[in-house]
């Protein structure tokens, strides 16, 4: 067990906001948290000071980061965590979107920027400084001591009974005097001086009354400092959660305009990817085709050649057979004649044989 089950941790909490230790806030919150869980409290627990007990420093690893070259995906990661951290934490919610935050995103969209139609919900402890002095008030109570004679009350009963008992005194004196003809004996005063005693006894018999009604008075105010502090601390907490809600769907709505930013920004480079990539297949349409048409047309020159080549070797060897075949013969007959270009019938004479070679 983690927690101490006679400790008040939201008054812990309460006095390290005081003195600006949001460490130990976050310490006690957690504590709190567990004991709630723990002696199943039906307190609600609260995250307010969480993100102190994350000891990274993100805003120092954006900028490594981006000086190291890393990968735009690994800096927008880093950036989330830091925004969660800060936008959550009462505070740090002063870094949620700093300059830090504006570097991280530059370097994301590669040096264009991101706007956002509305400003971010701004926290304002109204009641900081009230509280702060009821704070004080309660830490500097001393301890209850009375004095009755600079009680307001007490005078006013001294006042009092002074008055009624110096009437008393006086009626007494004037009655006992008128039956001792107008002059006043001893037993007359003395009857007198005890009625007026008596009055003043009276007066400190009221002492103990007038003790409990300023000790009273005391626990009263000791209690309604207290009241009027909770009331306000109530009223805080409840306008800081109302700023959490905002500024938690304002991270959404930034969020989501942020994300359908990126996404246009990446249709914008698949499209000028597409249209590369078209303008590339194009080029290298054009390109094949034209080789296509050079291989063909070269092809088409070597296939005459070719044909013709074979043309000539086939006539060649008509020529050297009519040529045999005269020869063996000993004259041109009619199908070696055409061929020959001869007339049909001629000897092979030395004559007409030197001619034949010539020809051919």
């Amino acid at each position: 067990m983690s927690y101490n089950k006679e400790t008040d941790y939201q008054a812990k909490i309460n006095e390290a906001v005081e003195k600006g230790d949001y460490e130990s806030a976050a310490k006690y919150e957690k504590s709190r948290n567990e004991k709630i869980d723990g002696e199943n409290l039906g307190y609600k627990k609260t995250n307010n000071y969480s993100g102190w007990l994350d000891k990274t420093d993100y805003s120092n690893v954006i900028n490594e980061q981006i000086a190291s070259g890393a990968s735009k995906s690994s800096v927008s990661n880093t950036l989330k965590k830091r925004i969660e951290k800060a936008s959550g934490t009462q505070g740090l919610t002063q870094y949620a979107y700093d300059d830090v935050y504006d570097k991280a995103v530059r370097y994301i969209m590669g040096g264009k920027s991101f706007s956002f139609e509305s400003d971010a919900p701004k926290y304002e402890n109204r009641y900081d400084d009230e509280i702060r002095d009821l704070y004080a008030k309660l830490s500097d109570i001393s301890a209850f001591s009375y004095n009755p004679y600079s009680d307001d009350l007490f005078k006013y009963y001294k006042e009092q009974y002074n008055r009624e008992g110096k009437r008393a005194m006086e009626d007494l004196l004037g009655e006992l005097s008128m039956n001792t003809g107008g002059v006043a004996s001893s037993y007359a005063v003395s009857a007198a001086s005890q009625a007026l005693d008596y009055y003043n006894s009276k007066l400190t018999d009221k002492i103990p009354e007038m003790y409990d009604d300023a000790y009273g008075r005391y626990l009263d105010s000791i209690d309604n400092t207290r009241l009027n502090l909770k009331s306000l601390m109530d009223i805080n907490d409840r306008e800081y959660e109302h700023y959490l809600d905002e500024l938690s769907q304002y991270n959404k709505d930034r969020e989501f305009g942020y994300k359908s930013y990126i996404d246009s920004l990446d249709e914008e480079y698949r499209t000028k990817q597409l249209e590369k990539e078209n303008e590339e297949n194009v080029r290298d349409y054009d390109y094949l085709m034209q080789k296509l048409y050079s291989e063909a047309e070269e092809n088409s020159r070597k296939w005459a050649q070719q044909e013709y080549e074979n043309a000539q070797d086939e006539n060649q060897e008509k020529i050297n057979n009519a040529l045999k075949r005269w020869e063996q013969l000993g004259y041109l007959d009619s199908e070696s004649a055409k061929i020959l270009g001869l007339p049909e019938g001629l000897r092979t004479g030395d004559y007409d044989y030197k001619m034949k070679n010539l020809y051919k």
